[in-house]
């Protein structure tokens, strides 16, 4: 049995450009009501995660829908400024009932989005995203019964440092090896990873090389990031031996590409494959994710 047809949320949450429909201020705090009904559904005091990248709206995108979880009775946190998987590692270890992420991935500044993760670290099933999108329209039928509220709650910028320290202290305790040797040069997209690649690279005693990672709310994916690996790549081939490997992040960092130490960008299949040859082989589902996009690599 099909799930019934979304209006709002895609494959990525709620995507648009910021200031129009449905990325408005009043729709947004609509968004984050109907987000705290659903979930005061199975809890009456809810908590909720809200992380955000280095976009011009996410500040008041995020604050906006923090107003309507308020409402709500949420109990709201904020890790300011990381990366997708930061928050839903976070939303899962520290027993969110829900994460929520306002950003709009590799896409320009202008656009922006409502990505949701549940408080199992995992994206919303398309039925329940489906049923918070129907209190939504809802809510819009009637929004004059909707008042905010008189309290405001804190601003998400700059957000409670020690979640974001917990994501990459759980990151440096990930990696077994000893780094110390690698020459990197990371391209930060001047997004999210700005705000936590720096300061994991260095506890993982990697030697690297930051570019791309002053974001100005408006320069993020600016002709750099995930949709143009290439510009790193030549930039080690200029460097002839300077590094030994080149990442490139995308907007909010859950995406990496790779090149090599001559300026090769590694495709996905390559990738896929190293992760299959690495320590934590034998266990796949740890390290692998292939969809049915995935090519050579998987087939035998």
């Amino acid at each position: 049995m099909t799930s019934p047809a979304r209006q709002l949320f895609g494959t990525d949450g709620i995507r648009g450009v910021a200031g129009e429909f449905p990325l408005t201020a009043e729709s947004i705090f609509l968004i984050g009501r109907a987000l705290g009904h659903d979930l005061g559904r199975t809890n009456p005091r809810p908590r909720v995660l809200i992380g955000q990248d280095t976009r011009e709206s996410s500040r008041w995108i995020a604050d906006r829908l923090a107003l309507g979880l308020v409402s709500r009775n949420v109990e709201v946190h904020s890790a300011g400024v990381i990366t997708t998987p930061g928050v839903a590692y976070l939303a899962r270890s520290r027993k969110f009932d829900a994460g929520v992420v306002i950003s709009a991935s590799h896409n320009p500044w202008t656009d922006n989005g409502i990505k949701v993760f549940s408080g199992t670290g995992f994206k919303l099933p398309d039925s329940h995203e489906f049923s918070i999108e129907q209190e939504i329209f809802a809510l819009l039928q009637a929004r004059e019964s909707h008042r905010e509220p008189d309290t405001k709650p804190a601003p998400t910028l700059p957000g409670e440092h020690r979640l974001r320290a917990a994501y990459i202290e759980w990151l440096v305790k990930s990696i077994p090896t000893d780094l110390s040797n690698l020459r990197v040069l990371v391209d930060c997209a001047h997004g999210a990873a700005t705000a936590e690649a720096p300061e994991l690279f260095r506890e993982c005693r990697i030697g690297a090389t930051f570019t791309h990672a002053s974001p100005d709310g408006k320069n993020i994916n600016e002709r750099c990031g995930a949709l143009y690996p290439e510009a790193v790549a030549k930039k080690i081939a200029e460097a002839t031996g300077a590094f030994d490997l080149g990442v490139t992040f995308d907007g909010d960092a859950d995406r990496a590409l790779f090149s090599d130490a001559t300026g090769r960008v590694v495709n996905g299949d390559a990738v896929l494959l190293w992760a299959w040859r690495s320590p934590c082989k034998g266990q796949a589902s740890a390290c692998c994710g292939p969809t049915s996009a995935t090519n050579m690599c998987w087939k035998k």
